[in-house]
């Protein structure tokens, strides 16, 4: 008897050391899903979001049910919080995997079933919870954040991974805000063949230097949105200037976006190192704070905020600073 025929799988197999929110090859998937192991303590931590996840789903004109939205998950280098809100985002979305070998397809709900979890109560709620629908947002803050001195980077990031989410211009804020009004104009489409048939390549692969590209920009809102010229032009040139978003402002974006949307629809932002990023800047801290208070107000439960942190919440505040505990005291 050889050792290494004692176990199913391959024992030389590589085997990622740290998990990581932007992996998203397919050979990753399948096997974050296939082998995560569900501990008993693990179990607990799944029960309690998904009491809270569906309560939210089933009485979204509670406000006190509906604004439990924001979840904090803490742990200390190494003890799976990445991995487990992954693993969130995978049963949220429901994604197929496929598997690199066989090229077989699977739901990733399908990968938990009762010998990975006893708890049929448990796996019905996942089941449930991966059967809606939802536009699953992860990402670590720091790979997204141009600069952590800027007081309102929190927002930015979260601007940016909803606009990408949906398509639109990631790094130009007021060009994503220009394609949202197409969009619901429904003059998208006649905008990108427009701005086609004038540069030659596609508006997705420059509207990056769209600083450069003002004539065809131009043109192609003269076509679909019957324009003057004149006024396609002023546009273009103030845009830049005039575009301006607070947190209520990206509170209403998701919002609106989500009446668009079934009323089961939900947006969830998995926030990795969020902790990490934010360390002892109070001001970072209460913009997170307040986001998460005004998805709750405008959306109903239908917008959630989960990120990771090494520290509790408490060791975060720090226990001997009253006045900072007073800052985070609503998350």
């Amino acid at each position: 008897m050889i050792i290494r025929d004692l176990f199913i799988k391959p024992i030389d197999r590589p085997i990622n050391g740290v998990i990581k929110a932007d992996q998203r090859d397919a050979e990753s998937i399948w096997q974050e899903l296939d082998e995560y192991v569900v501990t008993k303590q693990l179990t607990d931590y799944f029960r309690k979001f998904f009491d809270a996840f569906l309560a939210a789903a089933d009485n979204p004109r509670d406000p006190v049910v509906s604004s439990r939205m924001g979840v904090w998950v803490s742990g200390f280098f190494g003890s799976g919080k990445s991995h487990f809100i992954k693993i969130l985002s995978y049963l949220l979305e429901n994604i197929e995997a496929i598997d690199p070998v066989s090229g077989q397809a699977k739901r990733a709900a399908a990968f938990f079933n009762e010998h990975k979890i006893k708890d049929a109560l448990l796996l019905a709620d996942m089941q449930r919870a991966a059967s809606g629908s939802s536009d699953v947002i992860l990402f670590n803050i720091d790979a997204k954040a141009d600069s952590k001195s800027d007081r309102d980077v929190i927002l930015q990031v979260f601007l940016r991974v909803f606009n990408e989410k949906l398509g639109y211009s990631g790094d130009a804020p007021h060009i994503a805000d220009m394609e949202r009004y197409l969009v619901g104009k429904g003059a998208y489409e006649t905008f990108k063949a427009a701005f086609q048939e004038k540069n030659g390549s596609f508006w997705n692969n420059e509207r990056d230097a769209v600083d450069f590209l003002r004539d065809e920009v131009v043109y192609a809102l003269v076509k679909a949105l019957a324009m003057t010229e004149e006024s396609a032009g002023r546009w273009f040139d103030n845009c830049r200037d005039d575009y301006k978003v607070n947190i209520d402002g990206l509170a209403k974006i998701i919002s609106e976006y989500l009446q668009t949307k079934p009323a089961g629809h939900r947006v969830i932002f998995l926030v990795d190192e969020v902790g990490q990023f934010i360390g002892d800047n109070t001001q970072l801290m209460l913009t997170l704070q307040t986001i998460i208070e005004q998805l709750g107000t405008l959306c109903h439960g239908r917008a959630w905020v989960i990120v990771t942190s090494q520290e509790d919440i408490d060791a975060a505040i720090g226990e001997t600073n009253k006045a900072k505990s007073q800052d985070f005291s609503k998350i």
